[in-house]
């Protein structure tokens, strides 16, 4: 990047310390954040309308003498009043909280132009706080065209102490200074093939443009800066993927007729979507080159089953398999689950987690069992832990991990790069995985086992809850558990929501004090809290209060109704989450929303689909990558313009493009792509992993 780009944005004309310190609130620190912070709308300057021309409810802009001053105090504040003619008429411009400099702005005779929306008061005509500048200079009898007036001019976003004429000046002088080192990173050819303009001409029209964008067809310069965004993302993750499929790993092959016994032993036939990942993962298995893959698959898909496949063809193959789940509990259940359906086959099934006793000993078969399966915690990539002959590392619920720990577990392969395969239960509509996770291949499984019973799911009222409460009486009394989920762990004072420690008080102590009710959240400690979901599970509990803290758990198959307070507060998708906690065993499940505000088409969507990938793909739509993933941004991290559901398209063909340009360079080898690659690694770097857990 060039020095000037990366300067300190208080070296600009006019800006110093102090402007530099109100530019940072809106994130302009350099040279290169001013040119990318884009004008949120534009006014079309253009034209001067005279003043007998003036109609009100319109915007206008116009030009004129001072005729009159008429300064006010009303208490404590200054209004003002300045009178304005032309030829053919007058009109009044007023500031009713008029700042002391400003009375000394105008004298009699002076020429002023002015912009603003007209309005009628009695029967004259005037505009309220109108932007307005001197006229020193005229051409024709009109005023020369300013960085303020006789122009399209921008509209920037504001904040305190920083306004239009202001950020004008300071965009001015970023762009004088910035555009003679900008280089472009686009190929040429790229560029006439999608009729878009050069990095320097995109930035000059964007800010100071010489017709309205958009409105006259002009909206090719922010294409064109949105596509090199997506496109230097595509490009990063392109060189990712090719460094996954570069690296060599054992071939797993030879376990083919076991994966087959396995699967005719199941007590259930695969759906279609399982077999055709399971033969994706073994085509994958036996290439020899390192296997990336990331199997989405919705609540209750049956995802556990396809990696056990994948485990069943590296025992067979004689690897080990590393099966990483985020909580002891997760993992003590996939143990269970492994043993359950792996005892026809013969393969040694270890647990490995911080708190299990005769761990030592878990350790010695680890190093021993050349084709052991070992489902654990964290503890699986911690120092002291060695595997004889790790081939297949498997990541569940892959984003409550971060990128190195992941890595620290796939170096853990004495003989090489072993074979990664991550789920998430999580689904994850397609133009975000475009940009979360084009370096890894994907695979989908969407639809559910047979024999799922749907989740019947119900909006109900605050003033219902006498209802609820008899609802949740009768579910106890039939031998069966509930939820009962609330946003918050303590009560807040900003928002006046249930909390889960207040409600967890008032059902054990008031509303149910024959039940038995336990409260668990992410406050307490990793063993207090696994050990009152074991508790619920071995149904030693008959409500749990929780918060969101159980969104990914493990199965109760006796919990059959899920009670979610204020469903509002959360997202489409995390919703869904916690509805999928039910419905695990063979009794009807319910899902109740207890909506105490008005209650919206968003809520009713819950209702209407248990579809996870149709309730993320509105979930996204709603509100925004950002909010989606919970990163409270209009944008993801390094997308200072695109909008990946506005610009889809853009980002379909930077995905395209991306990998046409990496099928001819690899490497980024030629000397036309220094500036990409240069691009790749500023911009690029550690971006995604974070968004993704990393």
């Amino acid at each position: 990047m060039s020095d000037v780009l990366s300067s300190p944005i208080q070296y600009a004309k006019g800006v110093g310390p102090k402007l530099a310190k109100i530019l940072s609130k809106k994130g302009i620190s350099t040279f290169e954040d001013a040119l990318y912070f884009l004008p949120r709308d534009y006014e079309d300057r253009r034209q001067l309308t005279p003043l007998v021309n003036l109609r009100a409810g319109t915007f206008a802009v116009i030009f004129g003498k001072v005729t009159h001053v008429k300064p006010q105090r009303i208490g404590r504040r200054h209004r003002l009043e300045v009178t304005l003619a032309d030829t053919t008429g007058e009109i009044h411009l007023f500031w009713f909280h008029a700042y002391a400099a400003l009375l000394d702005e105008f004298e009699l005779g002076q020429n002023v132009v002015a912009a603003g929306d007209v309005r009628q008061v009695g029967r004259g005509l005037q505009i309220a706080h109108p932007d307005f500048e001197k006229v020193t200079e005229l051409k024709n009898g009109n005023p020369v065209i300013s960085l303020n007036f006789g122009r399209v001019v921008p509209i920037y976003s504001e904040t305190e102490g920083l306004h239009q004429k202001t950020l004008r000046k300071v965009m001015r002088e970023a762009l004088v200074a910035s555009l003679p080192h900008l280089r472009e990173s686009l190929p040429s050819s790229l560029l006439q093939e999608l009729k878009l303009p050069s990095l320097r001409q995109s930035f000059t029209q964007i800010h100071f443009p010489e017709t309205v964008p958009g409105q006259e067809g002009n909206d090719q310069a922010l294409q064109r800066i949105i596509f090199e965004e997506f496109f230097i993302l595509e490009i990063g993750l392109g060189l990712r993927k090719q460094k996954h499929q570069r690296e060599r790993a054992p071939v797993l092959s030879a376990g083919s007729s076991q994966l087959d016994a396995f699967i005719e032993s199941l007590p259930f036939t695969l759906t279609p979507d399982q077999q055709q990942v399971l033969q994706v993962i073994k085509k994958d298995l036996s290439q020899g080159q390192s296997m990336c893959r990331l199997v989405q698959g919705d609540v209750g898909s049956g995802k556990t089953v396809v990696t056990l496949g994948a485990a069943v063809l590296a025992s067979g193959s004689g690897y080990q398999t590393a099966l990483m789940a985020p909580t002891e509990l997760l993992a003590q259940q996939h143990h269970r689950t492994a043993q359950a359906f792996l005892k026809v086959q013969g393969i040694p099934i270890l647990l490995l987690t911080q708190s299990q006793e005769g761990k030592q000993e878990t350790l010695r078969k680890l190093q021993e069992s050349e084709n052991a399966i070992v489902i654990g915690t964290h503890a699986l990539f911690q120092e002291g832990v060695q595997f004889k002959n790790l081939g297949l590392v498997i990541v569940d619920e892959q984003h409550r991990f971060g990128v190195e720990q992941r890595a620290q577990l796939l170096r853990k392969g004495p003989g090489g790069t072993p074979h990664l395969l991550m789920t998430t239960a999580t689904p994850i509509p397609r133009t975000l995985a475009l940009t979360l996770y084009g370096d890894l291949d994907l695979s989908i499984i969407r639809q559910k086992p047979a024999g799922r019973k749907p989740i019947r799911t119900r909006i109900i009222r605050d003033r219902q809850r006498p209802q609820l409460y008899k609802t949740i009486e009768e579910v106890v009394r039939k031998g069966q558990q509930v939820y009962i989920i609330y946003p918050l762990v303590e009560e807040s004072e900003k928002m006046d929501l249930k909390s889960a420690t207040e409600m967890y008080q008032k059902l054990s102590q008031e509303v149910f004090p024959h039940l038995k009710v336990a409260l668990v959240h992410g406050r307490l400690k990793g063993e207090v809290k696994d050990q009152i979901l074991a508790e619920f599970k071995d149904k030693k509990w008959d409500i749990l209060v929780s918060t969101t803290v159980i969104e990914v758990g493990i199965d109760v198959p006796n919990a059959t109704l899920m009670v979610i307070e204020h469903p509002e507060r959360l997202g489409l998708s995390q919703l869904h989450q916690l509805r999928g906690r039910v419905g695990r065993g063979a009794e009807s499940s319910e899902c109740l929303l207890v909506a105490d505000q008005y209650v919206t088409e968003r809520l009713r969507i819950m209702t209407k689909t248990e579809d996870g990938f149709v309730i993320a793909e509105e979930d996204l739509r709603i509100r925004g990558p950002g909010e989606f993933l919970g990163t409270r941004q209009s944008g993801l991290p390094g997308f200072r313009v695109g909008n990946i559901l506005k610009d889809a398209v853009l980002l379909e063909k930077a995905k395209e493009e991306a990998e046409k340009l990496l099928r001819k360079d690899p490497d980024l080898k030629m000397p036309e792509h220094g500036v990409i690659r240069s691009l790749v690694e500023s911009r690029w770097k550690q971006k995604i992993e974070r968004l993704r857990g990393g």
